[in-house]
């Protein structure tokens, strides 16, 4: 079955990226930024167009190719001087391998998930699908960008939860993060533990799940703290900044503060196109790339975010029918994972923008100024394409 291009999500994408485009214009008017952005959004079409084209069986079959050359390439940085070595020079090309790298983790996890179908609630698949995230997570985290390495855990959540992992094996899952959070008081800690007990009791979850879940909860119950204890200075300040940008208004929390400020002073309609404080007296930083949605706030006001996010909601509505109307699961997971990777990106930066997310360094996807990112978001949009039009024929 040959079902037709999906044009909203098409004209959805470019919309945006036009948008994105004329707040980076707004954002850096003197610098060569927007054409820089306008070439790449018509090289990000060309390989969407490809990619549309491309049979999604052909993905099935690269999969682990895609997935090593990934690592090969997010390796490559690392070899380079600088403490922030996220970036790959090539003569005059720079390129982004992690952007690449999403991608290609969804692919190969879909084609992992797929292929073990009939073994998918077994620890041994799950501990080997968290493995394929490990590698690329731990990698990325040493170049260092916690924002990406975040996105790779959000593939994998999403991913073996379409696959048919229930929801209570997600709460085991999750729960060691949970025991972070909640050990820097030992009585809500201690209250979440027994309520952990009794769940894994009542389950009647096998006795070596039950030793490795319990003790390890209580392993990082009680390391956090101490753990806590022993970093430096500097790193708490980073954490509790984010928790309470005021505590260092003009340090650590210089940069949620003046976002705050921007998205705020819109107010209802804006401040008109190339006009706002933030932006043009270059209080708000990063403002082509990490802190774009904070321009678009000042600018265009509750009416222009609220447009924008409409936007947003069409594209993300479109894929998950792609995924649900997929007649075979690799097409659905893949469907799945490529979209974690926008809507990931879309929420935590926007979170970012507004205070209620760390500031990570994850761009805006269609808006951010950059090339990997904006290339490789419409290679995504491509296959998602290719889903929606032949996503009946199995790998």
């Amino acid at each position: 079955m040959n079902r037709s291009f999906d044009w909203t999500l098409a004209i959805c994408a470019i919309i945006l990226s036009i948008i994105g485009i004329m707040l980076i214009y707004s954002a850096s008017p003197a610098s060569n930024l927007w054409v820089k952005q306008t070439v790449y959004l018509a090289l990000g079409i060309v390989v969407m167009i490809a990619l549309w084209r491309i049979p999604l069986k052909v993905h099935y079959s690269f999969g682990w190719i895609y997935f090593f050359i990934a690592v090969i390439l997010l390796i490559a940085p690392l070899f380079q001087a600088g403490e922030i070595r996220r970036w790959l020079h090539l003569g005059i090309f720079t390129f982004q391998p992690s952007e690449l790298a999403k991608p290609a983790v969804a692919l190969v996890l879909a084609r992992f998930l797929y292929d073990r179908k009939k073994e998918i609630r077994s620890i041994k698949t799950i501990a080997l699908a968290a493995i394929v995230i490990i590698i690329p997570f731990v990698i990325v985290m040493s170049q260092p960008d916690l924002g990406t390495a975040m996105v790779f855990i959000a593939i994998f959540v999403a991913s073996i939860y379409v696959a048919g992992i229930d929801e209570l094996t997600l709460f085991f899952l999750a729960s060691p993060l949970l025991s972070i959070a909640l050990s820097f008081h030992w009585i809500s800690w201690a209250i979440f533990f027994v309520a952990l007990l009794v769940i894994l009791w009542f389950s009647r979850t096998r006795l070596v799940n039950f030793l490795i879940i319990s003790l390890g909860n209580l392993f990082i119950g009680v390391m956090t703290p101490a753990i806590w204890r022993n970093i430096h200075e500097y790193q708490k300040q980073r954490i509790l900044v984010f928790l309470d940008p005021g505590r260092d208004p003009f340090g650590a929390g210089y940069q949620i503060i003046q976002s705050k400020i921007a998205v705020g002073s819109g107010q209802f309609w804006g401040k008109g196109f190339l006009e706002g404080t933030q932006t043009k007296l270059a209080f708000l930083p990063a403002r082509h790339t990490d802190f774009i949605f904070a321009v678009l706030g000042e600018q265009f006001g509750f009416v222009g975010t609220l447009l924008v996010l409409l936007l947003f909601f069409i594209l993300f509505y479109r894929i998950l029918k792609i995924a649900d109307e997929a007649r075979n699961n690799y097409a659905r997971l893949t469907a799945v994972g490529l979209g974690t990777v926008l809507f990931f990106g879309v929420i935590v930066n926007i979170g970012m923008a507004i205070g209620l997310m760390p500031v990570t360094g994850l761009p805006l996807p269609f808006f951010s100024a950059g090339g990997s990112n904006l290339i490789t978001t419409f290679g995504i949009i491509g296959i998602l394409l290719n889903i929606h039009s032949h996503g009946v024929e199995g790998p």
